[in-house]
């Protein structure tokens, strides 16, 4: 493989660094890395550096492959022979810069969760909250007022019944009111909530609108614009979390990713502007997001990229 001569040297070293990677890579490529890097003093300077950079190249090997748990569903492609040096630039970019990142939401909440944690909280009044990985809840209880305030991920409510106090949660740019009732929040990294009701009925309300009564078997979701029409629930599906599965039925590529960053320590790019609309459907065992992420990448014929067990990428061939 020759390298592009418009890419400049960082990107031509980016790109031998993935060729030399493939399963297809070959003797006469690594040969001619060689030639590439003795060719140049500039060009050894580039390598080095990104080694630096990368650190522990070893781990990058090919990804083996977990036995599928799930179906995914996608028109397959005929695979390309090389990766584009663009992607994998923005892969180091990523590498480099995303220790950088702000605090996580909720990490001064009352209770939280861990990635891949769940856990049970008693509240003082007799309700309980189950919160999912990932998640955290502020707590206010007392002989006037009962309220809770989702800050971030998803949390399933078993509320006591009170008729002198209302049960109040915040989520979002919206509030769910009940007296006594089950149901699921979650807040989704577009910042739209939604709420499934499994027992009894709440009140939605969000964007100064008028609230909307939610039965069991239904569900709504809203953001600051107010609040969607009541549609009927997937019960199973939306609690399967709680038996550490998770459910995606022609879900995006990119929502299906942000739900297994909950699961799943560290960051997964998608390296490809249109990879985000791809579907999936499939139901994934909680407990092995990477498994999870094997699959997707099989099934949508992509190329998974690791790093240092913290960053991957998901490429198109």
């Amino acid at each position: 493989m020759e390298p592009d001569p418009a890419d400049t040297i960082d990107d031509a070293a980016i790109a031998w660094f993935v060729r030399l990677r493939d399963e297809q890579a070959s003797e006469a490529d690594r040969a001619a890395f060689a030639a590439w890097r003795r060719a140049d003093p500039a060009h050894e300077r580039a390598w080095r550096e990104l080694e630096a950079i990368w650190g522990a190249l070893d781990q990058l090997a090919p990804p083996k492959l977990a036995t599928p748990a799930a179906v995914v569903t996608a028109p397959r492609r005929r695979p390309r022979p090389l990766w584009q040096p663009l992607a994998a630039a923005a892969m180091l970019l990523l590498a480099v810069t995303a220790s950088l990142r702000l605090q996580p939401p909720g990490l001064f909440a009352d209770h939280r969760t861990a990635i891949g944690e769940r856990r049970t909280i008693a509240l003082a009044d007799g309700s309980r909250v189950e919160l999912g990985p990932g998640s955290a809840i502020d707590v206010e209880i007392d002989g006037a007022r009962r309220a809770v305030r989702l800050v971030t991920g998803e949390a399933f409510f078993s509320v006591a019944r009170d008729e002198t106090r209302p049960f109040v949660v915040s989520a979002g740019q919206g509030q769910i009111a009940v007296l006594g009732t089950a149901f699921d929040v979650k807040i989704a990294p577009s910042e739209r909530v939604s709420v499934v009701v499994t027992e009894s009925k709440v009140a939605v309300s969000a964007g100064g609108g008028a609230a909307v009564g939610v039965s069991a078997g239904q569900e709504v979701s809203y953001d600051g614009r107010g609040v969607s029409p009541v549609r009927m629930a997937d019960l199973d599906a939306v609690q399967a979390w709680r038996q550490d599965q998770i459910v995606f039925h022609d879900a995006p590529l990119d929502t299906v990713l942000s739900e297994l960053g909950r699961y799943r320590r560290g960051h997964v790019q998608l390296l490809g502007g249109e990879l985000g609309k791809r579907r999936v459907t499939a139901v994934f065992d909680a407990k092995r997001p990477d498994a999870a992420l094997e699959t997707i990448a099989r099934n949508l014929d992509l190329r998974l990229l690791r790093a240092t067990g913290y960053f991957a990428a998901l490429v198109a061939w």
